[in-house]
């Protein structure tokens, strides 16, 4: 437990440190972080003798974060990269490799490319934001207030459970406490450093970024349970990989970053 406290603490002081100080720093550590979750999936695939083209997934996702980087994006844009890695699956794996029974790696190559990708361009889109630093945060701390809520309300109230198949100790109880200190968490936040925002938009806010949060907590789950693994790495004492950590994120943030968009453009924030 101490190893893990240790490396929440040091995980967190370097995460304030990139975002506050944003540019490339931010750039550069948010790619390599998306490198590291590709690299977690391929290991994780491997098991079921499935193999993504990690370095050519890894070179898209640069290449799309880059142009995040500088705003020059939009989801056409973005279409047309999953097309363009698709069309380079194929030529790779049944041109070049001649191996056309390996249709499966390719669509497992895509899903890592989606699955990882979306959420760390994410966070670069929300990063570029006016505000950004604030609303970074927001995001972060509405999705954390969830994972703690459900953890201990799970402890203390814990009797019914949510998806047995996949996660036997997440319940419904759990569930929603999660919910419920995301509500908490969000409109306190914003309340304080984004005033701007209505108590009815950051209680929204709370109710949604808890139940995407949630179901990306339960997705890796299913992946970890397929590859019969326990974490999809250890590079992080005490709590895994990097998916194993931005599990909860990985649906916070692109969606967070939609619902921000609508409410720019509704006049809900500056």
């Amino acid at each position: 437990m101490l190893k893990r406290i240790i490396s929440a603490v040091v995980g967190i002081i370097l995460l304030g440190y990139t975002i506050n100080i944003g540019g490339w720093v931010f750039y550069a550590v948010i790619s390599l972080l998306n490198i590291c979750a590709l690299y977690e999936l391929d290991n994780a695939f491997a098991k079921k003798n499935i193999r993504i083209s990690f370095f050519i997934s890894a070179i898209f996702a640069v290449m799309l974060l880059y142009f995040a980087r500088f705003n020059r994006f939009d989801f056409v844009m973005t279409y047309l990269f999953i097309i363009l890695l698709l069309m380079c699956e194929f030529i790779y794996i049944i041109i070049i490799n001649k191996k056309p029974d390996h249709i499966k790696d390719i669509v497992f190559s895509i899903f890592s490319f989606v699955y990882t990708t979306f959420l760390f361009m994410s966070m670069i889109l929300i990063r570029n934001l006016k505000g950004g630093i604030h609303i970074t945060w927001w995001v972060f701390i509405t999705t954390w207030a969830c994972d703690t809520g459900a953890f201990f309300s799970g402890l203390l109230l814990g009797k019914t459970p949510l998806a047995p198949t996949i996660s036997p100790n997440k319940t419904v109880e759990g569930s929603i406490g999660g919910i419920l200190s995301s509500v908490v968490a969000s409109t306190i936040y914003s309340i304080y450093f984004l005033p701007e925002i209505s108590v009815l938009h950051a209680i929204g806010f709370g109710i949604c970024i808890s139940v995407v949060s949630q179901v990306g907590d339960l997705s890796a789950s299913l992946i970890k349970r397929y590859c019969n693994i326990k974490d999809f790495s250890n590079i992080i004492p005490g709590h895994g990989g990097i998916l194993d950590r931005l599990d909860s994120a990985l649906f916070s943030f692109p969606v967070a970053y939609v619902i921000i968009v609508i409410l720019f453009q509704k006049g809900g924030l500056p």
